[in-house]
């Protein structure tokens, strides 16, 4: 298994990610919004649920873009080929709609980006070697994880970011990955 293979699922999410931030590139304004503001998630989300969906590829500025697509190129990438295209797909996706409606319940304002997805990759990642321990490559990965996880829930706190999302998006993807790993057993124990 080679995790560093390039994966065709996570170039997607974040071609996705990219071509959804050119109107905010060039200044242009959608629905007479801001040019993110139709696709982000607030408060008011439950009336138009699309956007818990819709806010995972918007974002704020270049730098948060970067920031996250880097992340997303690097947990997607591990995740997917260890895990395959479904598996990846229901950590991205679940841990980035529940990060987005922990935003709504809990927050004020709106917000956009891929973090809650990627914090719940991190934490599925962070689970998943933790799992495996055992292998001592698995372990130096774990511990980078575990490490690069408290460095971003310190980042959590700083103004401006959405606290909520990363939270939400951090115990969905543990969830997610406690459930996979549950799953694998049970059939490992058929066998």
């Amino acid at each position: 298994m080679n995790v560093g293979k390039p994966a065709r699922l996570t170039l997607v999410l974040i071609v996705i990610c990219v071509v959804c931030y050119i109107p905010e590139l060039l200044g242009i304004r959608i629905f007479g919004a801001t040019p993110n503001y139709w696709m982000s998630v607030a408060p008011d989300s439950f009336m138009r649920p699309w956007e818990f969906v819709t806010a995972m590829f918007a974002h704020s500025s270049i730098e948060h873009l970067a920031m996250n697509m880097v992340s997303l190129y690097w947990l997607g990438t591990m995740l997917e080929n260890i895990q395959g295209k479904v598996r990846f797909a229901i950590i991205f996706f679940v841990s980035g709609i529940f990060g987005n409606i922990a935003f709504a319940l809990f927050a004020n304002g709106s917000a956009v980006g891929a973090s809650g997805a990627i914090f719940g990759m991190l934490g599925a990642a962070a689970y998943l070697t933790y799992q495996r321990r055992d292998n001592p490559a698995i372990r130096g990965m774990y511990q980078g994880l575990i490490a690069m996880l408290v460095l971003n829930i310190f980042n959590s706190f700083l103004p401006g970011i959405a606290l909520e999302a990363h939270f939400g998006g951090l115990v969905a993807g543990v969830a997610c990955e406690a459930a996979i790993v549950a799953i694998d057993r049970k059939k490992l124990t058929r066998r």
